[in-house]
């Protein structure tokens, strides 16, 4: 009876051992070629989120939290005049500004002179004082379109545009108390005042004292007594 060829004995082995051949290696193979793949595939990205992230132009240094740098310290107030302060309740005298409907009348500081600074602006200053010591000056305003409240605006608004170190200590209905540095540098503490003599609710008159902070209690009493006596061309009494 024929069986046909006879098998190889390495053939029989295989059989009984599950031997494959080389198939026996292609899973192995194909985990390193994955391996392989995804480390790569890793890398590509890596590098184009690099290029993404990298920023373009000049360079700058990033400033630091915190940095320890130097203050400046505040710039020191030029010395007072040592002339003596003004006090309160100093000897008045009456005064007459402006002809026909815009004259003014009120009392004004005894022995003070007068000097004019423009046609409706005039300053008193008593003789042989100090400048930057204390000093008065009223205006009467041409202009008859502002009201009290708005000229207050203005005058703050010019006040920090012109001088330094502006301090608003107080603002009242027609007045403004505030310090600054004058232009040679010294500490200035000023008084203002606006009044609406014919009650048109317009401002008609200006009226400012300035001074140290040692005449303080006189350049306040000064503004009071001038403004609280003011007349207009009616005679009445501003109220």
């Amino acid at each position: 009876m024929d069986h046909g060829p006879p098998r190889c004995p390495d053939a029989r082995i295989g059989a009984l051992s599950g031997y494959r051949g080389p198939m026996q290696w292609r899973g192995p193979a194909v985990l390193v070629a994955l391996l392989a793949i995804g480390t790569g595939s890793g890398y590509a990205a890596s590098g184009s989120a690099r290029e993404e992230t990298i920023g373009v132009g000049v360079p700058a240094p990033v400033p630091a939290q915190r940095p320890e740098l130097p203050i400046e310290a505040p710039l020191p107030y030029a010395p007072d005049p040592d002339d003596a302060p003004l006090g309160p309740d100093i000897a008045m005298r009456e005064a007459t500004l402006g002809v026909g409907k815009f004259e003014i009348t009120f009392p004004a500081p005894a022995g003070w002179s007068r000097n004019a600074n423009a046609s409706n602006e005039w300053k008193w200053k008593k003789p042989g004082t100090s400048n930057n010591s204390y000093v008065m000056r009223i205006e009467q305003i041409n202009s008859q379109d502002i009201t009290i409240e708005d000229a207050i605006d203005i005058r703050i608004e010019r006040l920090r545009d012109e001088q330094q170190d502006v301090v608003i200590v107080d603002r009242g209905g027609d007045s403004l108390e505030y310090t600054y540095r004058s232009n040679e540098g010294n500490a200035r503490h000023s008084f203002m005042r606006w009044l609406d003599l014919d009650a048109s609710g317009q401002a008609d008159v200006e009226i400012v004292v300035h001074g140290r902070e040692r005449d303080v209690p006189g350049t306040r009493d000064l503004i009071r007594r001038v403004g609280d006596g003011m007349r207009g061309a009616t005679g009445s009494v501003v109220s």
